[in-house]
């Protein structure tokens, strides 16, 4: 019964001496962090990518800043009124999310692409070789955020910060002494 009661008391002096402030970034990262990881976690085990809107020739169905989950899917499934996720044929590269109006004339299978906010169709047929996916769908404003968290915002806020956050709390708690400490726990034993 005596270890247990010591084993609290340790871990009440170890949340004692935390700052509150400590605490609660803490937390707000947790609160922040996991459910994000848990979604890109999922997103990587689905096979699934994700893509920010960054114009707004899909508004209003997607919104500038908004997040695009991009699923894979065959060419030959794809129906008229679908958004894909194309490569420009006119712009090697260069990724395009709009939706298919019609299925262009011929035996090569291609699509006639149209922005949702555009008055007019895209000038080139997609050639079904150039189709990487079809939006299962989005998340707003999540693509704004992604996005300005590329590197090296990322390894600053997610690296550096805590890093640094741990350091501070270790080198205050080197500075307080080991003597506080001692004292502290020595005062908590019966």
């Amino acid at each position: 019964m005596a270890i247990r009661v010591r084993r609290h008391r340790s871990v009440g002096l170890i949340a004692g001496s935390l700052r509150g402030w400590y605490v609660a970034t803490l937390a707000a990262a947790f609160a922040v962090l996991l459910p994000l990881t848990t979604f890109l976690v999922a997103a990587w085990l689905m096979g699934w990518q994700l893509q920010a809107v960054l114009s707004g020739s899909m508004s209003p169905s997607y919104p500038v800043g908004s997040l695009l989950v991009i699923g894979a899917v065959d060419a030959s499934s794809v129906d008229v009124g679908m958004p894909i996720v194309f490569e420009d044929p006119r712009q090697p590269g260069h990724l395009v999310v709009h939706r298919v109006v019609a299925r262009a004339p011929g035996d090569a299978l291609q699509f006639i692409t149209q922005g949702d906010a555009n008055a007019s169709r895209d000038p080139a047929a997609v050639p079904a070789r150039l189709v990487r996916g079809r939006v299962l769908w989005q998340v707003s404003r999540l693509g704004t955020l992604l996005d300005w968290l590329q590197w090296p915002r990322s390894f600053l806020l997610l690296v550096v910060l805590p890093g640094a956050a741990l350091g501070w709390d270790w080198w205050m708690s080197r500075r307080r002494g080991p003597d506080l400490a001692h004292q502290a726990s020595a005062s908590l034993i019966p």
